[in-house]
């Protein structure tokens, strides 16, 4: 064998040297693989931080109470994630006066570490994120008992405090501008308002002059003009007087009804009590407000009056919260005929409507009362006050007020209109009745001590909860 074969076999046959060789060949691809990994782990715990600090920044973004920038709150967050300080940052943020949309999308550049060796100098990194918070619209009727024995048992003094209170709760400053309160105070019946029921029946005064209202309101006469379609029996005070099926559903046609002479039954002449059937306008309804010190004045303002018109209160508390009152709502406001807010004037807002919640409370003292009236429907002189034997006729028994009462908790129950009632001092049977109009058993309170306080914070929380739920 020749010395060029002989080593040219030695050198294949010999192995020990390919090691070092097969490493150095593999170096950089075993480098890359590595590395790599390694990269692609720190790229994928990068996308993870960035897309928290971004879902978290968005979200604080999107608090209806949230004052600062969105941007500039979502960079804070991105500020943590490295890199993040200088993200590319799309931000929309959208704002209705009940909700807050803020929509984001950041990207970052990751720089690796190993992959460079393969060319690869930045690896992008996305994320994106919503967030959207609502308030739930809530339209309250707070359906007030100022019946005579408001005052003889002292609730009076306990639901001036307690009503105001309950105030304080449901309209604080995070549903202040979504919440809206309509006090509708009864005793024998419920006041309008002179202006709301002139506006509401067709009424035109001769003189529609504040002053002229007023004077109308104290002397009890008032003038029609000429293109007057209703006629006023007197202007003391401003009840409808309404028939058997407009306790039911829809709005009765005021136009057609008649005007509740200015009468007493009971002879109320104790200090602290009002004589009247229909109360005067210091304790007229208040019309859809979110006017915190006003709608307190108004319950400071309120007086014990003659009879109890339950039914009555409950049909106008239905009322102002059923879409047909929505014109009737907006005139009044349009007009300065009742202190409305703009935002509010396009309310009672359609039964069918998911965003918006309707609640009424109930608060009252005593059993369901008849309806008397003069024997003469133009009773109405201050002189003739105390109605009683003879003099007076009765259109609806204790029975058939009852009747009603039920009638039109069943329509607004049935229509989604959250019902809670407050019985206050009142015997077993009567408090079962009350009871009955409640949505829920739990809705419904019997206050026996001083506890209407408590009655009206433990509705207050009730419905903070079905907010939350809904």
């Amino acid at each position: 064998m020749s010395w060029s074969g002989w080593t040219h076999r030695i050198f294949c046959r010999d192995s020990r040297g390919s090691l070092p060789v097969m490493l150095a060949v593999l170096l950089v691809p075993m480098t890359l693989m590595a590395g790599g990994a390694i990269d692609l782990v720190r790229h994928e715990s990068t996308r993870v931080e960035l897309q928290d600090a971004l879902d978290r920044g968005v979200l604080a973004a999107a608090s209806l109470n949230q004052t600062e920038n969105a941007e500039t709150l979502v960079r804070s967050y991105l500020s943590i994630v490295p890199g993040g300080a200088g993200a590319q940052l799309t931000v929309s943020d959208q704002k209705t006066l009940n909700t807050r949309a803020v929509n984001a999308t950041a990207v970052i550049q990751y720089q690796p570490a190993f992959l460079r060796l393969a060319g690869i100098r930045a690896m992008t990194i996305a994320a994106t994120s919503a967030a959207q918070q609502a308030r739930t619209n809530i339209e309250l009727s707070m359906v007030l008992d100022i019946s005579g024995s408001m005052y003889d048992n002292g609730g009076m003094n306990q639901l001036k405090p307690a009503a105001k209170d309950f105030l304080d709760v449901v309209l604080k400053d995070d549903l202040r501008d979504v919440t809206s309160v309509s006090l509708v105070p009864f005793a024998g019946e419920v006041n309008l308002g002179y202006g709301a029921f002139n506006y509401i029946s067709g009424y035109l005064p001769a003189d529609p002059s504040a002053a002229a209202q007023a004077a109308a309101a104290s002397s009890g006469t008032c003038a029609p003009s000429a293109a007057s379609t209703y006629k006023r029996r007197h202007c003391y005070s401003s009840c409808f007087e309404m028939q058997a099926t407009d306790f039911a559903a829809g709005m009765p046609n005021f136009a057609l009804r008649d005007q509740v002479p200015h009468f007493s039954v009971y002879n109320m002449t104790a200090t602290g009590k009002k004589p009247w059937w229909c109360p005067v306008d210091a304790a007229a309804v208040t019309y859809v407000s979110n006017d915190l010190t006003y709608l307190k004045s108004r319950i400071d303002a309120l007086d014990p009056y003659d009879g109890t018109g339950t039914a009555y209160g409950m049909k106008w508390g239905e009322l102002l919260l059923n879409p047909a009152m929505r014109s009737t709502i907006a005139g009044l406001g349009n007009k300065s005929i009742a202190a409305i807010p703009s935002q509010f004037r396009n309310r009672p807002a359609d039964f069918s409507d998911k965003n918006t919640m309707k609640i009424l409370v109930l608060m009252t003292d005593g059993k369901i009362g008849l309806q008397p009236r003069p024997v003469d429907p133009a009773t109405n002189a201050v002189t003739d006050k105390n109605v009683t034997g003879s003099a007076s006729r009765t259109v609806y028994t204790e029975t058939q007020a009852a009747g009603f009462y039920k009638t039109v908790c069943d329509y607004a129950k049935t229509e989604g209109i959250t019902i809670f009632t407050i019985a206050f001092k009142v015997d077993a049977a009567t408090a079962k009745t009350i009871a009955e109009c409640a949505s829920d058993p739990s809705y419904a309170y019997k206050v026996d001590g001083l506890d209407m306080a408590s009655a009206f914070q433990s509705i207050a929380t009730s419905m903070q909860k079905i907010r939350l739920v809904q």
